[in-house]
This record gives structure tokens, sequence and C-alpha cells, in this order.
């Protein structure tokens, strides 16, 4: 690895680390809300494209 891009990686690096270390319970606890919802968005639209899919193969959902 080039020195320029080694040197670019380690600042990155401390940077992020900085930053995460520096966070509050408070905000951890925020990160972590807004990653449960998220995922369960995520998974609620999987299981409404899943269960739509299998109400057409049954022939009991609108074909749109």
């Amino acid at each position: 690895m080039a020195p320029d891009k080694a040197s670019t990686v380690v600042s990155y690096t401390a940077s992020a680390v900085t930053t995460v270390a520096g966070l509050s319970i408070n905000e951890w606890v925020a990160i972590g809300g807004l990653l449960i919802g998220v995922a369960t968005f995520a998974t609620n639209v999987w299981f409404r494209r899943e269960q739509i899919k299998i109400q057409r193969e049954l022939g009991v959902a609108p074909k749109d």
C-alpha cells in the first residue's frame, strides 16, 4: 500500500474511532432504535411481498 493511501486509511480510521467513542449512551440508544426500526420496516416489506406472491399463486389476490 502506498504511504499516502496508508495515511489516509489511518486518518479515517482514527476519526471513526474517535467519533464512536465520543457517543453518549443516549446517542447509542437512539442509533439502536433507528436500526431496529429500519430492520422492522424491511422485514415487513419482505413479508408482505412474499404474502402477496403466495396469494397470487393461489389465485386469491388480484393480478394488478
